[in-house]
């Protein structure tokens, strides 16, 4: 079952099951306005004291039940909240990591915080005024049976209640979400820019950043408070007609009794049960700023589960597994459309290094998070030895810009696996790395934050690939890895790819120096999103000789 299939079941039987105890406990509250008019109109003139004691020590176990069903209500409520967030937390990570992985550094952060929103709307309760309100018809059929006049003061109130909500929606809510979006996208300009410290700090544009985030910020802060007013307002003049039924219903109720066509104890059962029945739709008006802000977070959130199972175009498989890299009539586009790489066919034999060339903007990047899986076709096919290629342990990849994760070396070259500390010193032997990290102050266990701030370029550049070594996976994918190294560390980046090929693996570079694509079995090149020239490569791979190594070192 998909995960939209899997939160309807959820909603559906938590708010079937909470209806029913709303009804449960509508019925159990009813012994409140059943003991006053009771109590006026039998214990008052029979003054039988045995009469009070029963319709007390009824009303008592009225009463309790009523809270036991108000609190079963609230944990059914409350596991529909944490069942909505199990089926909901791992799509979420997923996609946003996804978007992050196709350059959206935005889409992660903003989904977690609509997760969050609607978590806490269905934890705050404000799922169970609706329900109350569903109720309406059982508390109109009490005071139709008091009497006539009652019913009617009744569906009048609720119908002017309505009416003041749908003008509160109708008036105040675009306002609010407007003022919202302009809030949240004056704090990513904010974030954004202070992501970038060094440029901030070094180009002086600080206090300029400042000035221009508070401004906006300050509009936005504006219209928030103007929006928040007219709902503040909303919510009062909701108030002020719920006590005005309320009197009127108290005034109705003498009327009738001074003509003689109701009791007193009517006219208190009636004013508790209009109390009741107009309580829910008060709280509706002053609660549908959640629920606009809720329903919001819920469309961005139903727009990524609407593409979950689509399934993208591919080729057929080929007749027979091709024992390596194959790549068939692979096409790649972005999310506004434009095509970056169309067309690609490629053929790549275990053991092999191909070096990818082309100049900036060709799409060599693009390709290469094409083959990492982290990008899937849009048309055509990616296969790892015949299976289709996702990022994973069968994958390496080193991206260009490299990123470390909080924690330590040892957690981030292991991929902070449980096993991490082991399988970070055999990736950093093989990465020629291991006695860098001996010589920091605490070695594997020294922590990384702030994108491993502390440590300098090249030695990012390292650790990357030794966590992209880790685990000996069956595809390197390494998006210019000797960027910022010396040449001790490019000699280091040879020998360990020499030794992944040596044992099988397939190993895919770009690089703008010509040691990496001299040492290549294979150099590709790309031009506007296309293969230039992709020589054929069903002839065996030509080994990587030491003496090339030597050389280029």
């Amino acid at each position: 079952m998909t995960v939209r299939g899997r939160i309807r079941r959820t909603l559906a039987g938590g708010l079937g099951l909470g209806m029913v105890l709303t009804v449960c406990l509508d019925l159990a509250v009813m012994v409140a306005p059943l003991y006053d008019m009771q109590l006026y109109d039998r214990v008052l003139q029979s003054r039988n004291m045995d009469t009070l004691a029963v319709l007390s020590i009824a009303c008592a176990a009225g009463l309790l039940m009523y809270a036991v069903f108000e609190f079963l209500r609230s944990a059914c409520l409350v596991a529909i909240g944490e069942a909505m967030g199990r089926h909901l937390n791992g799509a979420v990570l997923r996609e946003g990591v996804r978007r992050a992985a196709a350059g959206d550094q935005r889409a992660g952060p903003e989904l977690v915080r609509d997760l969050n929103e609607l978590q806490g709307f269905l934890f705050s309760g404000a799922v169970a005024v609706p329900l109350d309100a569903l109720c309406a018809p059982l508390f109109l059929a009490v005071l139709f049976m008091l009497h006539p006049a009652y019913g009617f003061l009744g569906v009048a109130g609720v119908a002017t209640l309505i009416l003041a909500g749908l003008l509160a929606e109708w008036l105040v809510r675009p306002a609010l979400l407007a003022a919202q979006e302009r809030r949240v996208a004056a704090g990513q300009v904010l974030s954004r820019s202070l992501a970038e410290p060094e440029l901030t700090e070094g180009l002086g544009m600080l206090p300029a950043i400042g000035r221009h985030w508070a401004a906006r910020h300050g509009r936005a802060l504006v219209g928030l408070g103007r929006a928040h007013g007219w709902a503040q307002g909303a919510a009062g003049l909701s108030r002020f007609l719920r006590f005005a039924l309320q009197a009127g219903v108290l005034v109705l109720g003498a009327l009738l009794v001074l003509a003689g066509a109701a009791t007193p104890g009517t006219l208190m059962g009636a004013n508790l049960l209009t109390g009741k029945l107009l309580n829910p739709f008060d709280h509706l008006v002053g609660s549908w700023r959640h629920w606009a802000l809720a329903h919001a977070a819920w469309c961005r959130i139903d727009r990524l589960m609407a593409t979950e199972n689509v399934s993208l175009p591919s080729a057929p498989a080929p007749a027979e597994t091709w024992p390596g890299l194959l790549v068939e009539d692979a096409t790649l586009r972005a999310a506004d459309g434009q095509v970056l790489l169309q067309g690609i066919d490629l053929r790549i034999p275990p053991g092999t290094l191909v070096a990818v060339t082309g100049p900036n903007g060709a799409g060599k990047t693009s390709l290469l998070r094409l083959l990492a899986g982290l990008a899937p076709p849009d048309a055509g096919a990616v296969l790892l030895d015949g299976v289709p290629v996702h990022g994973g342990a069968g994958v390496g990849f080193l991206p260009q810009s490299v990123s470390l994760l909080d924690g330590s070396v040892g957690e981030n070259i292991g991929r902070f696996r449980d096993d991490a500390l082991s399988a970070a010193i055999a990736a950093a032997r093989r990465a020629e790395v291991h006695d860098l990290i001996g010589r920091m102050a605490r070695g594997y266990e020294t922590a990384l934050f702030r994108n491993g701030a502390a440590l300098s370029g090249g030695m990012k550049q390292r650790v990357g690939l030794a966590r992209a070594l880790c685990g000996s996976p069956r595809l390197l994918v390494l998006d210019e890895p000797d960027a910022s190294l010396d040449a001790d560390g490019t000699a280091a980046l040879l020998r360990a790819l020499r030794a992944c090929c040596e044992e099988g693996a397939i190993a895919v570079v770009t690089s703008h120096r010509p040691a990496l694509r001299d040492a290549a079995d294979r150099v590709v090149a790309l031009r506007n999103g296309t293969l230039d020239d992709a020589p054929a490569s069903d002839a065996p791979p030509q080994p990587i000789a030491p003496s090339r190594i030597t050389a280029t070192a």
